[in-house]
């Protein structure tokens, strides 16, 4: 007699293969990750309401303003006072105040943002810019610099947002004044 040998064979079907799985190590570093994510997210959140109703003033040049007054004007003549800076700004000096209490909304229709700067050289000027039309809670910046001539650089701008868009405000401006006469390029 001859022995048959018998091979088994497993019957293999066609099992469908379970997804891996992710591992403790995996799961926890993806939640820190979303956590540490939520915390970037709340801080830029503050930042930007931090920036909200502000007005910075940076004197950089080398002439002292004795008077800055920045109001809201609209079409109609009607008038809100942002700020006066009555003592003025010093030479190489740096202002930030808080503008929280005005509500621009109080202004019919679109409004202009007016600045009255006054040097101690004996110049003064009115500069008119900026188109709001829906209110504004952003931050004002007024920058003096000296330039190569005689005359100061006046950069305005009024933005609104993390990144200080102007989008919204058309505001972003930069005049060429001269400190002795007052005179507007």
């Amino acid at each position: 007699m001859s022995k048959v040998k018998a091979k088994n064979y497993g019957y293999q079907s066609k099992k469908t293969e379970e997804p891996p799985r992710i591992s403790k190590k995996t799961s926890y570093m993806i939640l820190a990750g979303i956590v540490v994510l939520l915390v970037i997210f709340a801080v830029l959140i503050l930042v930007e309401k931090g920036l909200e109703n502000k007005i910075i003033v940076k004197n950089k040049s080398s002439h002292n303003i004795t008077k800055l007054h920045f109001w809201y004007e609209d079409a109609e003549g009607n008038c809100l006072d942002v700020m006066t800076f009555d003592e003025g700004v010093k030479a190489k000096e740096r202002i930030s105040e808080s503008t929280e209490e005005l509500a621009l909304s109080e202004l019919s229709g679109e409004a202009f943002l007016s600045v009255r700067i006054e040097f101690e050289d004996g110049g003064s000027a009115v500069v008119q810019t900026g188109h709001f039309l829906y209110g504004f809670n952003g931050r004002i910046s007024f920058e003096v610099s000296d330039t190569k001539r005689e005359e100061l650089a006046l950069h305005l701008k009024a933005g609104e947002g993390l990144f200080n868009s102007s989008a919204v405000t058309g505001c972003d401006d930069v005049y060429y004044i001269n400190p002795k006469d007052g005179y507007i390029e």
